[in-house]
């Protein structure tokens, strides 16, 4: 009876496999050189999103392994420090590198590679490939004679011949031999590379090639470029060139026909090939492959769906149907579980009809559909785990679940070797020096697997730092969104670690493990989240200003890549001559402002400085001034380090008033005041009395200075606007009446008023001598 089908369920024990796959850490010797500088007042922050993916991640999703390869003498300090991994904590919980790990690290050259990291891998739909007893697309072919690239050329349009019926009517026979014939068993230049079966111009998708082409036009041959449809594949050439003779109505004639014969006379009487031969072609082609059994394949129904195949509160649920026209009322349904990589059969079972609705109504005249239905879940033990999954629907006379009639049908493999996670937070704390890890982590592979690791490996040196056991926390969030993941819902994970110096300024990667062993090796499954690298540094100059004969510069800096180097200097160096003017070692000071800014720099906290350095000319030269914020490891400075560079300032104001100029008699009255950032070690103050109607000079006159409160408030940050005032007097020749005379005050480091001095120029005045 159509349709129909007993009620039996028989459980056949099946042989189970088991294997492991190695992951092995990319490991390199080498040591990083730990010294930053930055370009001046530009600060790089290199960092990155602990969940970005890109294109140049090595593959780690293969992530179940009988062992690590981490060299002999780190497997024991490793393993070691596994065992013990949470002996090593401060008062607020957080954990410290392995010490052993750090110094070998710091022994290490950095590899110039993109570290790995993995990604995330779910699914659980599995669409069908229609097969039968699982044969390929030259199982039912005679294929005596044949090369193996033409056995993989019918293999590649195998599929989409069989579509095209089904969507088109185009019969499967005819396809295949066009191609055959057309693209010279898929060796012409337009095929082999365009997967351009059939000579079709134009574009496919918006993808076309252009190629010269002989036409004939007006009873001439000529040769012409012309677009040809480019195609991804010989697939989609097989399914295009169904639409095309169902686009072009002159061949409606021959769709839907079963007969190859027919369709051979048809397509070559509407006009696709001129050749008198081309049906006897075509029939020869057919004949000579057996490619009528393509037909045959095409007619029977064997079709179906998997609607679900995941993990559910420890159970393996697969839903789904098989339609076919192979089945008769006396057979048993079997769904078989294979190794979707080895192939090995891992379960199978007798199942009962689940009746399908849906599938009765699209398929209502195969033998069985409605009831082809099932929809069953059995344990889920380590059989399954870390496996893809190949379900197998088989309708077959035997009790036993061997093939003896009817049909069988392979759906497309799902991974059971669901390994997804998301770091959530990996941030350094400024004000307690840690660095807080939280996420989660979903692994099909988990399974038996009670250890849960989080490993601190630097990916730039491709060092594991620590590894440290921690307790996997309910993650109800996670479970909702993957619920088919074996342990999504107590997938939760934290860690506070101590910042330390081999953790700033390289590539810095959390991998989560489930191990089977207390040591963290053993079996085990990986996720690589993507690398973080802590190259924070921001400051910022709040006073750099001469004060006095002081050079006043105070402000603040932090930087991720401090952590270790408790030397803070204060640096002037000559940004026009590049070289250091003088440095001094200073204390840093609290700043609770930066840390509420800057909450995930290190050292925010303690990162302000304040210092007064003793003026000198080389620093009021006119040259640029810049300061440097350095962070040292060393004393002498020979250390590593990390430098902040300041925007240069350029000390040179000389500004001044002439507050009296008076003659009276031969007596000419000068008051005013100078001050002049230039005027550093240049301690002879003159005046000089200059005639600009002659050019030449009167007399200079070598004066004190005289204190100036008022210039010293005004101009507080020029060198000497506290001690700036002059006042004299100078006889004057009355034979200067009527000339335009100009006051200069100079500052010179020369007895004479001469060698290196600066002036300044007052605006000149016409005198009138009586």
């Amino acid at each position: 009876m159509k349709n129909k089908k007993q009620s039996r369920v028989k459980i056949v024990l099946p042989v189970l496999f088991t294997f492991g796959a190695s992951l092995l850490f990319f490991q390199a010797d080498a040591q990083a050189d730990s010294s930053q500088s930055a370009d001046a007042n530009v600060q790089v922050v290199a960092t990155t999103d602990a969940n970005t993916q890109n294109n140049n991640s090595q593959s780690l999703n293969v992530s179940t392994s009988q062992g690590q390869n981490l060299g002999t003498n780190q497997t024991a300090a490793y393993t070691q420090s596994a065992v013990a991994a949470n002996s090593s904590t401060n008062n607020d919980g957080a954990v410290s590198l392995n010490a052993g790990a750090v110094q070998a690290a710091a022994n290490k050259p950095v590899v110039e590679t993109n570290p790995g990291y993995t990604t995330g891998q779910y699914n659980v739909t599995a669409t069908p490939v229609n097969a039968a007893n699982g044969g390929n697309g030259t199982a039912s072919l005679n294929t005596a004679g044949l090369t193996a690239a033409q056995k993989a050329f019918l293999d590649s349009i195998h599929d989409g011949a069989i579509s095209t019926w089904k969507q088109y009517g185009v019969l499967p026979s005819l396809t295949a031999a066009q191609a055959i014939i057309e693209s010279g068993w898929g060796q012409s230049s337009l095929a082999s590379q365009y997967h351009n079966l059939f000579g079709i111009k134009g574009f496919y998708n918006g993808h076309s090639v252009t190629l010269p082409t002989r036409e004939v036009y007006g009873g001439r041959s000529v040769i012409i470029n012309d677009a040809f449809r480019a195609y991804d594949n010989n697939s989609q050439s097989v399914q295009d060139h169904g639409y095309f003779l169902v686009a072009n109505s002159r061949y409606h004639n021959l769709l839907w026909k079963t007969n190859y014969r027919d369709v051979t006379y048809l397509i070559r009487a509407d006009g696709y090939a001129t050749d008198p031969s081309y049906t006897t072609t075509l029939n020869s082609v057919i004949e000579r492959y057996g490619l009528t059994a393509w037909d045959q394949e095409a007619f029977d129904t064997n079709t179906g769906y998997i609607d679900d195949l995941s993990v559910r509160d420890g159970k393996l649920h697969i839903a789904g149907w098989h339609a076919t026209n192979s089945y008769d009322n006396k057979m048993h349904h079997f769904i078989i579980l294979l190794d979707g990589n080895t192939k090995q059969e891992l379960y199978r079972t007798e199942v009962a009809g689940n009746y399908r609705q849906d599938v009765q109504n699209a398929y209502p005249n195969a033998t069985i559909s409605g009831w082809g239905g099932f929809d069953f879940s059995i344990p889920y033990t380590s059989a399954f785990a870390g496996k893809n999954i190949q379900v197998v629907s088989r309708y077959t006379y035997n009790t036993n679940g061997e093939i003896n009639g009817g049909k069988d049908l392979y759906y497309n493999a799902v991974s059971l070797n669901a390994n997804t996670g998301n770091l959530e937070n990996m941030s350094l704390d400024a004000k307690t020096g840690n660095i807080n890890i939280a996420g989660w982590h979903a692994a099909d592979a988990s399974l038996n697997k009670k250890y849960h690791y989080i490993i601190i490996y630097d990916g730039s040196k491709q060092t594991e730092l620590g590894r440290y056991l921690v307790n996997t926390t309910t993650r109800n969030d996670v479970v909702n969104v993957y619920p088919g993941i074996y342990n999504a819902a107590n997938s939760g994970f934290s860690l506070k670690l101590k910042f330390n110096q081999a953790l700033a300024g390289d590539q810095i990667q959390v991998i989560s493990r489930y191990s089977d062993n207390q040591n963290g090796e053993g079996n085990y499954v990986d996720y690589w989240f993507a690398p973080q690298t802590f190259t924070a540094n921001q400051a910022y100059l709040e006073n750099y200003q001469i004060q006095g004969n002081q050079l006043h510069v105070s402000g603040w800096h932090a930087a991720d890549q401090s952590v270790g180097k408790k030397y803070h200097y204060v640096i002037v160096y000559d940004a026009t001559t590049k070289r250091e003017i003088a440095r001094r070692l200073v204390t840093s000071t609290n700043r609770s402002d930066v840390t509420r800014v800057y909450p995930n720099v290190y050292g925010a906290g303690d990162s302000g400085f304040s210092v007064d350095i003793p003026l000198t000319a080389a620093m009021t030269n006119g040259d640029q001034i810049q300061i440097i914020s350095r962070y040292s490891d060393s004393l002498n400075d020979n250390g590593s380090y990390v430098d902040y560079w300041f925007a240069p300032q350029t000390f040179n104001v000389n500004a001044a008033n002439l507050e009296n100029f008076q003659i009276d008699g031969d007596q000419l009255h000068i008051a005013g005041w100078h001050a002049a950032d230039q005027s550093v070690g240049k301690p002879y103050h003159y005046i000089i009395l200059f005639d600009t109607t002659t050019g030449n000079e009167v007399k200079r006159q070598l004066i004190p200075a005289t204190v100036r409160p008022d210039v010293a408030k005004a101009r507080a940050g020029i060198y000497n606007a506290g001690q700036s005032g002059f006042s004299t007097i100078l006889t004057v020749d009355p034979a200067l009446n009527g000339h335009n005379l100009q006051v200069i005050s100079r500052y010179s480091d020369a007895k004479s008023g001469e060698g290196n001095y600066i002036d300044y120029w007052f605006k000149p005045v016409n005198v009138t001598i009586k």
